[in-house]
């Protein structure tokens, strides 16, 4: 009886041994993965960096240059054992879970005419505003024009909050409601409308 006990607290030690280097080498056990299954957003006023902004309402006047689109994207969390018929059972902390899907397009698009002040360029209600904005991503740290983003490859679908900031002048007031598209690569497609805003030069 002695023997077996003594098998059992040497294993039960061993396990717990196995996870002290780091905690986080769960093996197959701690793979989690990531899905999209939604997108919400607001209109933020951004001051001097994209970390610093506060969400604004319905009916706000902001000149272009402090004006943002937070957008959150909604995932769930699966455990990669479960989904293969596998168990739920950790003695160290899991990995945080990893995406899996891949953005096709992230599009802007408003209410109203916008008119570039430079050029005089109309951007009519329902064009795309793609090339008026650009995109702080935080999952990965790029502060890029958005065409530019969309152009990479691989371009990975966190769950982390992106935000989307006006770098082009209007050439008059006007209130805007802008509607923002986004779709991954294996289909799936969502959007949300933020609030009336105006924005001024």
């Amino acid at each position: 009886m002695k023997f077996v006990l003594r098998i059992a607290l040497i294993t039960i030690l061993l396990l717990n041994i196995s996870c002290i280097d780091d905690g986080t080498d769960c093996g197959s056990l701690g793979n989690q993965s990531l899905d999209i299954v939604g997108i919400s957003g607001t209109n933020v006023a951004i001051g001097n960096s994209f970390s610093d902004f506060i969400t604004i309402g319905s009916g706000i006047t902001l000149t272009y240059s402090e004006f943002g689109i937070r957008a959150i994207p909604e995932a769930t969390y699966q455990n990669q054992a479960a989904l293969e018929g596998g168990f739920q059972a950790y003695a160290c902390s899991p990995a945080p879970p990893q995406p899996t899907e891949e953005i096709a397009e992230i599009a802007v698009f408003s209410s109203a005419d916008y008119v570039q002040a430079s050029s005089n360029k109309v951007f009519t209600a329902g064009d795309t505003l793609n090339t008026l904005f650009k995109i702080y991503d935080t999952y990965s740290g790029r502060i890029v024009g958005l065409p530019d983003f969309l152009v990479e490859d691989d371009l990975v679908a966190a769950d982390e909050p992106f935000t989307l900031q006006l770098t082009v002048t209007p050439q008059e007031s006007t209130e805007h409601q802008f509607t923002v598209h986004y779709r991954l690569e294996n289909g799936e497609f969502y959007q949300f409308t933020t609030d009336p805003i105006t924005i001024v030069p």
